[in-house]
């Protein structure tokens, strides 16, 4: 039976900071189902209304979802709205406790090609940023990015270690140019070649592959990104007004 303290805190709110920690440090996975209510109910000693609200509002703030007839799940690690404040991979789960690694493949100068120019709206000439990236959750990789990126002093970005800096953060503290808009095109496919490496998924595994502009106030275009994501980690929720 799992401890709890009959003090001042309530036990709900105990059961529920258990299991939102067993999310966080990944002993519960996305997609996995929780144990039963009933089973809970046993395992903390307490009533079912009790792991009830304790549910409700792991549900409430997004780790949980219940699907009538199957159970309680964890939800998926991302969920992508219209009007988010937070544009970026990490910020977005980081604020939701999970610590996210990257690490960087490629950071380096390049001509750009003519569907990297036309969208940046640069000359062939000029050169641009490139990143590949991949970001894990509790050491588990979610996506693979690859980023094109161009701004005022592009050899300033090649020295920004961006396993530890976020581009977004870098793009507005140091290059006064925050992103603010960004538009996304997604698509599902099997995945293939390097990703399947990277991702450490089989040939065919879906995947979600997202294409993102991101602009600034003035409608400047800085980031053209692909970004790959496991179809097992990811969910995309759009809302329409």
């Amino acid at each position: 039976m799992q401890e709890l303290d009959f003090g001042e805190i309530p036990l709900y709110l105990q059961i529920r900071r258990t299991i939102y920690e067993k999310i966080i440090n990944g002993e519960y996975k996305p997609g996995e189902k929780l144990p039963s209510e009933d089973k809970l109910a046993e395992v903390f000693g307490v009533s079912r209304i009790t792991i009830n609200k304790a549910l409700a509002e792991l549900m409430n703030q997004e780790y949980l979802i219940r699907e009538q007839g199957r159970g309680t799940f964890v939800s998926k690690m991302r969920k992508e709205k219209t009007g988010r404040k937070s544009l970026g991979f990490s910020q977005s789960l980081v604020s939701k406790g999970f610590k996210v690694d990257t690490f960087v493949y490629k950071k380096e100068k390049m001509i750009p090609n003519k569907e990297i120019a036309q969208t940046l709206k640069v000359p062939v000439t000029k050169e641009v940023i490139h990143l590949q990236r991949l970001r894990s959750v509790n050491k588990n990789p979610v996506v693979l990015q690859e980023s094109y990126v161009f701004t005022n002093n592009c050899d300033r970005l090649l020295e920004i270690d961006f396993e530890k800096e976020s581009l977004y953060e870098v793009l507005k503290n140091e290059f006064h140019e925050e992103v603010v808009t960004a538009k996304d095109t997604i698509e599902a496919i099997g995945a293939q070649g390097e990703m399947c490496e990277k991702l450490q998924v089989i040939p065919g595994f879906p995947i979600l592959r997202a294409k993102r502009v991101a602009s600034t106030q003035e409608g400047k275009n800085v980031e053209m990104t692909t970004s790959l994501y496991r179809g097992d980690q990811y969910v995309l929720e759009v809302e329409y007004k």
